[in-house]
């Protein structure tokens, strides 16, 4: 396959939410027969509701400025789909994805033939066994691994990680992953290996006695960092903070973060915490401190200045908007103009409930994909901001 034809195999598999058949026997069966590449690295698992991407991001960074030869695999991308899969900071080359997504589609073919799988690949399935066959082959020596949807029936959830990360819990994704936290949590939580370490920054209590309860089951060490670090706040610029950090391990001080807005101190926090456990040479304050400056995470509280000053966001549920939304409120920008998308399953009455009132003008506009909901039917979710409201067609026209 060329890169072109490679991108035709994928998106022939379909939407990864709508076409996703949660389980690890193929993921299995398939890096069984690649010769298992997903063992080859050191990896920190990361999962949670929100903040997971900025703690791998963080984590990668660090990793990289201590010199090690890293690995980053995230979800979803924003542009195109090669952002998911990183080796020592850069995504891997069209010419290589063409050849990993050759070389997982022959295996899958030879599997399904013998009938030792039951079904094809999911998308989501395809990309996570092109990256660990990447790292592999790389020589990656860390590997950070966000996990793509919950995590007990995750396709990432093949790895024997060094350390977990576990960030905030809260609702998203419920028709897949339960209704109440609690339910939530126990997918959560099913990254949780025996005698590996955790660390957390979830605070909502029905989740978090569903991890304390299975760390424990597997005697697994759990560092809450609300419990056991300390953060105090020195200052912020340009929305970026700066703050110190003491961890039962060590002192921290003058961190600031590239990455914009007062959460992701939380978000580093964890992100150290688990470093520390992953290789205490690897979290040294100097390294750190590099680490955090230069991490890098599109789309994510994005500022830059077009025409005119313009943020970019991928806030999709209602505990993303609310940090969104304190940021906006401490920034005290005098005048928003809102473009807004959404897919249909989000919660899209609670988050307009939260951002909308912040906006003079509100632009919706649909998302591209199946899932995206059409801003006809953005409106009719958010009916008492209709004398804000412009309806378009598509995000450039609005």
């Amino acid at each position: 396959m060329n890169y072109k034809q490679a991108l035709a195999f994928l998106s022939a598999r379909g939407n990864e939410v709508q076409a996703i058949h949660l389980g690890l026997h193929r993921i299995r069966a398939v890096m069984r027969a690649l010769g298992d590449p997903h063992r080859a690295p050191a990896t920190l698992h990361v999962a949670g509701t929100n903040g997971k991407g900025s703690v791998a991001a963080m984590a990668e960074s660090i990793l990289r400025q201590a010199g090690l030869r890293t690995g980053l695999y995230t979800s979803p991308h924003l542009a195109e789909v090669r952002e998911r899969i990183r080796i020592s900071g850069r995504k891997v080359g069209p010419a290589r994805f063409a050849s990993l997504m050759t070389d997982v589609g022959r295996v899958e073919a030879r599997l399904l033939a013998r009938g030792a799988l039951d079904v094809p690949l999911t998308f989501f399935e395809l990309v996570t066994a092109c990256a660990f066959l990447a790292f592999a082959e790389a020589g990656v020596e860390a590997a950070v691994v966000e996990v793509g949807l919950g995590g007990r029936l995750d396709a990432t959830n093949i790895v024997r990680p060094r350390v977990c990360a576990i960030t905030t819990i809260s609702y998203d994704h419920q028709s897949l992953l339960g209704d109440s936290l609690a339910e939530i949590a126990r997918e959560k939580a099913g990254i949780v290996k025996r005698a590996v370490p955790v660390v957390t920054s979830c605070r909502a209590r029905p989740a978090l006695r569903v991890l304390r309860a299975r760390a424990r089951a597997l005697g697994a060490p759990l560092l809450e960092i609300d419990r056991s670090c300390r953060t105090r706040l020195r200052g912020e610029r340009d929305g970026r903070y700066r703050f110190d950090l003491e961890t039962p391990a060590r002192a921290y001080r003058g961190l600031r973060p590239a990455l914009r807005g007062e959460h992701q101190v939380r978000n580093a926090a964890v992100a150290i915490a688990a470093l520390e456990r992953f290789d205490a040479a690897c979290a040294r304050p100097a390294v750190v401190r590099r680490g955090l400056a230069l991490a890098a995470w599109p789309g994510r509280i994005d500022e830059y200045r077009a025409r005119r000053r313009t943020l970019v966001d991928g806030a999709h549920n209602p505990e993303a908007v609310e940090a969104l939304r304190r940021y906006l409120e401490h920034r005290r920008v005098a005048e928003i103009h809102l473009v807004f998308g959404a897919m249909r399953d989000k919660e899209i009455g609670k988050m307009g409930a939260l951002l909308f009132p912040l906006a003079r003008t509100i632009h919706l506009a649909p998302l591209a994909g199946p899932r995206a909901a059409t801003a006809t039917e953005i409106a009719a979710r958010t009916p008492r901001f209709a004398d804000r409201i412009r309806l378009h067609t598509s995000a450039r026209a609005a």
